[in-house]
């Protein structure tokens, strides 16, 4: 009887399979000894069925605020996983605030380099760059100085992202979408992110920041095709988008369509009437939802 040995994935495809992106792996391996590959005659890095087992325990310690400078411990020694008193990332969340209170771009992008480096995307997303965005729109709208933070950040992150996308789709050569703002902010901080996530997953990304009218997107549909339309806005549409252009939309395209932000609360029957999906307020948790859609046998049909 013969026995087959569990074939090993090489980095990229380890990177697909568990969402933590090459640099990421190498960064873990070299600075704190976690996962260390198989490695061919040439060099080259192959994960095992085991080690990717252990990138996932790694996971499940980052998504409870653990330093990654922690995790070697941590999984020598298998304690039950708990949650520290103050995370990880409530940590990095009062830092950047500060950063953020004083205009300092370059502490900013200094603590996001090194943590988009060590950790992966969607969990820099979800625990610190979504909370940060949060924090800003639930303060009193007469708080002195929110506005103009809000803006600043706005502008920081989309300065950040533009030029990691530009780098990245070069390259990606999964499937194509498009990102519509449907809002006149621009740019809207929630695309950028999900930009940020897509684009780091390998999709093919057509980014509209500045408002346009849905029933537009047909024709961008007719001269590059599409498998889905992602729409944004964390304001109320008009009447005109909901009742005419929407509906237009639906009738004249044949990719999927989904939306994105505050308007899957403020307009939920309205966009499911127009077979419209509905996602989710975070771009995190929207990206998951997305990638899964995408993924499903009748999104490749």
């Amino acid at each position: 009887m013969t026995n087959h040995k569990p074939a090993m994935l090489p980095i990229r495809d380890a990177a697909r399979e568990t969402g933590v992106n090459p640099v990421t792996l190498r960064a873990w391996e070299r600075r704190y000894g976690l996962v260390k590959p198989h490695r061919t005659a040439k060099g080259h890095r192959l994960y095992s069925a085991d080690q990717l087992q252990q990138i996932q325990q790694i996971l499940t310690w980052l998504e409870r605020g653990v330093a990654i400078s922690q995790v070697a411990t941590l999984l020598r020694e298998q304690p039950e996983p708990s949650t520290p008193e103050l995370s990880l990332w409530q940590h990095q969340i009062d830092i950047f605030l500060l950063s953020l209170s004083r205009f300092d771009g370059r502490q900013l992008a200094s603590q996001y380099r090194e943590l988009m480096a060590l950790y992966p995307a969607q969990l820099v997303c979800a625990q610190l760059l979504e909370p940060v965005l949060d924090e800003l729109e639930q303060r009193p709208a007469n708080h002195y100085g929110n506005q103009l933070e809000k803006q600043f950040l706005q502008s920081w992150l989309h300065n950040q992202l533009t030029s990691r996308l530009t780098q990245e789709q070069e390259h990606n050569q999964g499937a194509r979408l498009v990102l519509a703002n449907l809002s006149d902010t621009s740019p809207e901080p929630r695309q950028s992110l999900l930009c940020m996530l897509l684009s780091s997953a390998g999709y093919q990304l057509v980014m509209l920041e500045g408002q346009v009218p849905a029933s537009e997107l047909t024709l961008l549909h007719e001269r590059c095709p599409l498998q889905a339309m992602v729409l944004i806005s964390s304001q109320r549409m008009e009447s005109t988008q909901l009742e005419r252009e929407l509906p237009r939309l639906n009738a004249q395209t044949d990719c999927q369509r989904f939306a994105v932000g505050p308007i899957i609360q403020m307009h939920a029957n309205e966009l499911s009437a127009s077979g419209i999906k509905l996602l989710s307020n975070s771009p995190a948790k929207s990206f998951e939802l997305l990638h899964q859609q995408l993924a499903a046998p009748e999104a490749l049909s």
